[in-house]
C-alpha cells in the first residue's frame, strides 16, 4: 500500500478558520513508526493522527507531533471522532483507543465529547516567583505554585489571577525550559483563569528550542477538569476559551459530574483532504 488518504479538519472551531488544525490519515495500514513521524513532520501541524483497526474500540489512534508521539491528545481524538463518524456512519456513542487507554466518545448536536481518564496530580517544586519569571508575569499574577496533572498526558497547570494576566503572558525560553520541563524534549505549561463559568486558557510548549503556543488543547482542558475534580465541588460546566492571543479562537466545553467523570467537547469543521503517494519513499 503506497497511497494514503488524509482529511484536514479544524477542531474546537465555531467560526471559519477558527479551531486547531488537524490532519487525519484514515487508513494507516503499512506505515511504521518512522514513516508516521516523518509524515507528521511533513504536515507540520501540532499533531497528525494515523488510524488503525482496534480490537477494543471503533479504531486505534496513533498521535504524532512533528517531533514525537503522544499517548493521548484531546484535539486529535475529537477531530478523529468527527472524521470517523462521517466516514463510517457511526452512531452517537462509540470509543477510540489511544496509547493512554480507550476513550469513550459521544456526539450530540454537532459537538463531539470525550471522557478523559481519572486525574493524578503531583507537586512541581517550582515556586510562584520562578513561575512568574518564566512567563514574564508579576508574582501576584500567579495564584499558587504549579502542579503536574495527568488525565492521559502529563502537563504543568498554572492558575493565574486574571484573564488579563493570562493574555499578557510572554514566556522566556531559557527560564521556561528550566522550570516547565517534564523530561528532555517535553516542556509544557497550561495557564488558566476562570470567572463565572468561563475559563481563559493558553498552552505553551517547547519545540526545537522555541516556545510555541497551541491554539486549542483538549488534553490540557481534560487536565484542567482533572484539577477541578480534585479541588472543586462537582458538578461543573465551563466554557473554555483558547487562542485569542494568537487570533485563532477555540471553544471547548469542560464538564465534571457528580461521579467526577471528566468530559471535554467541541465542534469540528471539515476543510477537505487528499491522497499522498508514498511509493517513492516507502
Amino acid at each position: 500500500m503506497s497511497r494514503y488518504a488524509y482529511q484536514l479538519v479544524n477542531v474546537f472551531a465555531e467560526s471559519p478558520f477558527g479551531g486547531n488544525p488537524l490532519c487525519v490519515f484514515t487508513d494507516a495500514h503499512g506505515l511504521d513508526d518512522r514513516a508516521m513521524q516523518l509524515l507528521a513532520r511533513q504536515m507540520n501541524l501540532s499533531e497528525t493522527v494515523f488510524i488503525f483497526p482496534s480490537e477494543r474500540a471503533t479504531a486505534s489512534l496513533r498521535i504524532f507531533t512533528p517531533s514525537y508521539e503522544l499517548p493521548f491528545a484531546g484535539h486529535p481524538t475529537i477531530g478523529s471522532a468527527s472524521v470517523l463518524h462521517a466516514l463510517r456512519g457511526l452512531g452517537d456513542d462509540f470509543a477510540l483507543e489511544t496509547r493512554a487507554g480507550v476513550i469513550p466518545i459521544r456526539h450530540a448536536q454537532g459537538c463531539f465529547t470525550l471522557q478523559a481518564n481519572a486525574a493524578s496530580e503531583r507537586e512541581s517544586g517550582v515556586t510562584v516567583a520562578d513561575t512568574a519569571a518564566m512567563l514574564g508575569l508579576a508574582e501576584d499574577d500567579i495564584l499558587a505554585s504549579p502542579t503536574w496533572v495527568n488525565t492521559g498526558t502529563e502537563q504543568m497547570l498554572v492558575r493565574v489571577a486574571s484573564k488579563a494576566a493570562v493574555l499578557r503572558a510572554r514566556p522566556l525560553p531559557t527560564l521556561f525550559l528550566r522550570s516547565a520541563t517534564l523530561r528532555p524534549g517535553r516542556s509544557i505549561a497550561y495557564l488558566w483563569h476562570e470567572d463565572r463559568g468561563i475559563a481563559t486558557v493558553r498552552l505553551f510548549f517547547e519545540q526545537l528550542g522555541a516556545v510555541i503556543e497551541d491554539p486549542g488543547t483538549g488534553s490540557a482542558c481534560a487536565n484542567l477538569g482533572g484539577w477541578c475534580s480534585l479541588h472543586l465541588p462537582p458538578p461543573l460546566q465551563w466554557r473554555v476559551e483558547q487562542g485569542e492571543a494568537i487570533q485563532r479562537p477555540n471553544v471547548l466545553y469542560l464538564g465534571v459530574d457528580e461521579a467526577l467523570r471528566i468530559t471535554v467537547g467541541g465542534k469540528v469543521m471539515a476543510l477537505g483532504g487528499g491522497v499522498l503517494d508514498l511509493s517513492a519513499f516507502l
